[in-house]
């Protein structure tokens, strides 16, 4: 997992859980104290540990923090990504070309982003198919709801089917409304 999503978890930690979060997580998950780079990747199992620690400290289920987290990383990313982001685009062609974001991702040898299919269905539809075996779908429909209102818009995001449920894939789609 990249550096980045350590970082913005942290951050996410201290707002929801106070100044000691990060802490308080890291103890939790029973991880050991470290410094997580922005630019370096890590394994996978450590942010499935701290996501499930956060899930017992906080009380909230894993899914509701994965989509609480994707929606309250949007500011970040689109910082760091603004680049890749055309102006004039809405919701649903970010969501388009989400995988010009992870080709900039890709760069770093050790990355391994998720791979998502997104394609227009109509007008203000876009259908979104992931498969990874992280399994942070929860993530990526926080992460459409967090776009939408950071872009001005406003999206509603219908998930047709889940790996949690057994699914050999995760799909939801991405209608614009309004």
């Amino acid at each position: 997992m990249h550096g980045i999503i350590f970082n913005q978890l942290r951050t996410y930690a201290q707002e929801r859980m106070g100044e000691q979060g990060w802490e308080t997580l890291v103890k939790e998950a029973k991880l050991p104290s470290r410094i997580y780079l922005a630019f370096q990747s890590y394994p996978d199992e450590e942010v499935g540990a701290l996501v499930h620690a956060a899930s017992r400290v906080m009380g909230r289920s894993v899914r509701f923090l994965l989509e609480d987290f994707g929606e309250f990383i949007v500011p970040g990313l689109m910082k760091i990504y603004r680049g890749v982001i055309q102006p004039g685009w809405g919701i649903l062609e970010v969501v388009e070309n989400v995988e010009r974001i992870h080709e900039k991702v890709r760069k770093d040898p050790h990355a391994q982003p998720s791979r998502l299919d997104c394609h227009r269905v109509d007008a203000s539809t876009v259908r979104v198919v992931y498969a990874s075996p992280r399994k942070m779908c929860g993530m990526g429909i926080g992460l459409v709801r967090g776009l939408a209102l950071a872009l001005g818009q406003r999206a509603d995001v219908k998930e047709k089917q889940c790996m949690h449920d057994g699914a050999p894939y995760c799909e939801f789609i991405v209608r614009r409304v309004g």
